[in-house]
């Protein structure tokens, strides 16, 4: 057998975007018109290095039978958790004031400066702003709050944007 071929990589650096958009239609097929609005707040450079933290988690099923030695598995529930830290008085700030709903999309592999247009895959994650909370301050550092962002609804994973 040959030795298996090295597939190219992609550099994260530059490559992520992330917006707040008061408004989608349908999240399942958000619109290059909805991505690019004016009421629509760019947060990527608001956030800190490790400050978006997207988590999903499938709870299982145990399957446990008569006799079986083994427990076997089912695919559960998902469960999505949004949580993001950012500079202080930044557009993440203004923009995710307490209550505030609307959603987060989330795009990676396509250079941050680019618009967002018909064809990218991104996420959709429907939220409700929680409670701002500062981030006690450290020497040589920037001030900095942290905020959970409750998900409301079904997150959309890897849909196009449409025209």
């Amino acid at each position: 057998m040959a030795l298996e071929a090295v597939p190219a990589g992609q550099a994260s650096d530059g490559r992520g975007l992330v917006l707040f958009v008061p408004a989608i239609a349908n999240p399942g097929a958000p619109t290059a018109a909805e991505l690019n609005a004016g009421t629509v707040k760019a947060l990527t450079y608001s956030l800190v290095p490790d400050g978006f933290r997207h988590e999903t988690t499938e709870n299982v099923i145990t399957d446990g039978r008569y006799t079986l030695k083994q427990v076997l598995e089912l695919a559960g529930t998902v469960s999505d958790t949004l949580e993001v830290q950012y500079v202080s008085d930044t557009p993440a700030q203004t923009a995710l004031t307490e209550g505030v709903t609307g959603f987060i999309v989330h795009r990676l592999g396509v250079p941050n400066e680019t618009a967002p247009a018909a064809g990218q895959k991104v996420d959709v994650i429907p939220i409700r702003a929680g409670v701002q909370r500062k981030v006690a301050p450290t020497a040589n550092t920037l001030l900095q709050r942290m905020q959970k962002l409750f998900v409301t609804g079904t997150v959309q994973r890897d849909v196009a944007v449409a025209a």
